[in-house]
């Protein structure tokens, strides 16, 4: 080992004598890098709500409806998203982007993606999406080339 090697060896062994890292720390470090991608997905998810009828109107007796809507909101962007289903191959996806743009969506399945374009009043369509947990990325289209994508939360549909 040369001198260099070696002093740097004791160093790290006084070090770990002295003030050892705690045992749990690359645990801890985990945690927290998952936190911040939560704090990201979570501050999204503001209001969930099961719609068994149409706002308005009124169910004939016995009627069912499978009709979900969800709200994601944050900081910039705000998402209703109607759920429909299902239909002959999946669910039926009608999404509004509030304030209005233009933007990519995707939606994450455990089948894989399916992507669409939002128009420029915000609304957008997926058809056929499986049944299952899904999750939404949008991609503002923007003037500065900026791409940041907004995250929804993980959702059953």
């Amino acid at each position: 080992m040369s001198d260099d090697a070696s002093l740097m060896h004791r160093v790290r062994g006084m070090w770990e004598q002295l003030d050892p890292p705690p045992a749990d720390l690359a645990d801890r470090v985990l945690f927290a890098l998952e936190l911040e991608d939560l704090d990201t997905e979570f501050e999204l998810l503001r209001l969930t709500e099961r719609s068994d009828a149409l706002a308005g109107t009124r169910a004939p007796r016995g009627a069912t409806s499978d009709a979900t809507h969800i709200t994601f909101s944050g900081d910039q962007l705000t998402v209703m998203l109607a759920v429909a289903g299902p239909g002959n191959d999946g669910r039926r996806l009608d999404g509004w982007i509030a304030p209005a743009s233009e933007a990519r969506v995707v939606a994450r399945t455990a089948t894989g993606e399916r992507e669409t374009v939002a128009d420029a009043t915000g609304r957008f369509v997926l058809e056929d999406v499986p049944p299952g947990m899904l999750r939404l990325v949008f991609f503002p289209v923007t003037d500065d080339g900026t791409d940041t994508p907004f995250v929804t939360p993980t959702v059953e549909v």
